[in-house]
């Protein structure tokens, strides 16, 4: 079928091409950081450094030089600002800049991977946002619009990238009494939210604060130990702003956290001080991970992570407050079955019977050995691994490029092998441990006949998805 022809017809009042220049506040929210590089400036000369006294500058001088420094950022703001245009036209977006030497970014539709809204602290003060769009490890920043625009624009290009001929106005649903904290339209629906206790709790029973207070602890009782108290006293005092900072930072980072789904996908929104508004596009999901450290278990929470092509490294922890791989911070048992049916509404992981890794195969990982394990069904693979921290990995058949089995020596005389799964997105190490390789060897076959050809399920829209073609997913969320 011509994917033309399946793809909805243009309404008569959609614009040939819109023009949009960013919001005049511009050049005051990009100029502040000039202005604060030259504070800084000015501060390392003025601090005392032990040798010889500080003579400082003349009260007018000051002033001339921070309003100098203000007009020259304020006049290079002004001067990008006017020459700065978004343009969107019936096949793609354009950015063009420039004053002397014109520059012209060129995006199609087909290539759009996603689009997220940031609003950085600057930026969210006077109610204003960038809204970035994500190309495939490239992305082009449209700095600054207002709020609503930005979430427009945003929501409007989404809609052209899947293939929808619509009109800004028909992508511009009212917007719900919380959208300041949160990116919601009224129409949306909430999946998962994770108040601010339960971010707090996770944060202070995480084992990155444990691995600060025992390497604090350590270090003061050696220098106790020692007769040192005043070091004792010196350690504690660093130790303790470190345990602060990392709670704030991961509290603030993750703060208000909520997973939402529109009819143009998932989105996810957090950020306290700075708000992210990432676009999740179900379809581009390679992989899921759901840890669980040793306090969490008490605690019933756990941690999901993804791999999605076009987002880069794999986030390490929870103090991210921009773009992350994270998709669930910290929550129950339930809310990762909320977030994982929300991606592939038709698999459970849960359900998979998982293989334990044979009692032999301690001789190669003595304490992991309990907790390995491997299986598989119709549509999903998992593996389980971890003993400090507990980590269970999830791929579907039609995500798989390709298996690999790995034996050493050793491993080959125990009668264990390594079972490694390989997706396009490359980020997340999908293997299963010490698995039997009589029992791999029998379920080789039929692990080849599923990633050859996987079961899958068709997701409803328009045919021609332009930003990813794949004919078969078990997602039905976009």
């Amino acid at each position: 079928m011509n994917p033309e022809s399946a793809r909805p017809s243009a309404p008569s009042d959609v614009p040939d091409k819109l023009v949009e220049r960013p919001h005049w506040l511009t050049p005051l929210i990009r100029g502040w950081v000039v202005l604060l590089a030259v504070a800084i400036a000015f501060g390392r000369e003025l601090i005392p450094n032990g040798r010889e006294p500080t003579r400082l500058p003349p009260l007018e001088w000051l002033a001339a030089a921070v309003a100098a420094a203000f007009l020259v950022a304020g006049a290079a703001g002004f001067v990008t600002w006017r020459f700065t245009r978004f343009v969107i036209d019936h096949a793609e977006v354009r950015v063009d800049t420039g004053a002397v030497f014109r520059s012209s970014r060129r995006i199609a539709f087909e290539r759009i991977q996603s689009i997220d809204v940031m609003q950085p602290f600057a930026a969210r003060l006077f109610g204003l946002a960038e809204v970035q769009i994500d190309v495939g490890g490239e992305t082009t920043k449209l700095r600054y619009l207002s709020r609503r625009r930005a979430y427009e624009v945003r929501d409007y290009l989404l809609a052209r990238s899947h293939g929808y001929r619509v009109t800004p106005q028909q992508t511009a649903p009212e917007q719900s009494p919380t959208a300041i904290l949160a990116d919601l339209h009224a129409s949306d629906e909430v999946l998962v939210r994770v108040p601010a206790t339960t971010l707090l709790l996770a944060a202070v029973t995480s084992h990155e604060f444990f691995g600060i207070l025992v390497s604090g602890l350590g270090a003061g009782a050696l220098a106790w130990w020692f007769q040192q108290p005043w070091l004792a006293l010196g350690l504690g005092i660093p130790t303790l702003s470190s345990l602060v900072g990392f709670v704030g930072r991961r509290v603030t980072g993750q703060f208000n956290y909520t997973l939402s789904r529109r009819p143009a996908g998932l989105r996810i929104s957090r950020g306290l001080t700075s708000l992210t508004s990432q676009s999740l596009s179900a379809r581009r999901v390679q992989a899921v991970q759901i840890s669980q450290s040793v306090a969490w278990r008490a605690l019933g929470y756990y941690r999901i992570d993804l791999e999605v092509l076009g987002w880069g490294e794999q986030t390490d922890d929870e103090n991210t407050s921009g773009i992350s791989t994270i998709m669930l911070p910290a929550g129950s048992a339930d809310q990762v079955r909320v977030a994982l049916a929300a991606l592939w509404p038709t698999a459970d992981y849960r359900s998979v019977q998982l293989t334990p890794a044979p009692r032999r195969a301690g001789w190669l990982h003595p304490f992991a050995t309990p907790f390995l394990g491997w299986g598989f069904d119709e549509q999903i693979v998992v593996t389980r691994h971890g003993w400090l921290v507990r980590r269970w990995q999830v791929v579907p058949h039609v995500r798989v490029q390709s298996l690999r089995v790995s034996q050493g020596w050793f491993s080959r005389r125990l009668g264990l092998a390594d079972l490694h799964v390989h997706t396009a997105g490359q980020q997340l190490a999908v293997r299963a441990l010490g698995t039997d390789a009589a029992r791999l060897g029998t379920a080789w076959p039929a692990l080849i006949d599923l990633a050859g050809n996987p079961v899958a399920q068709e997701a409803p829209g328009p045919e021609a998805r332009l930003a990813d073609q794949a004919e078969a997913t078990i997602s039905s969320t976009e």
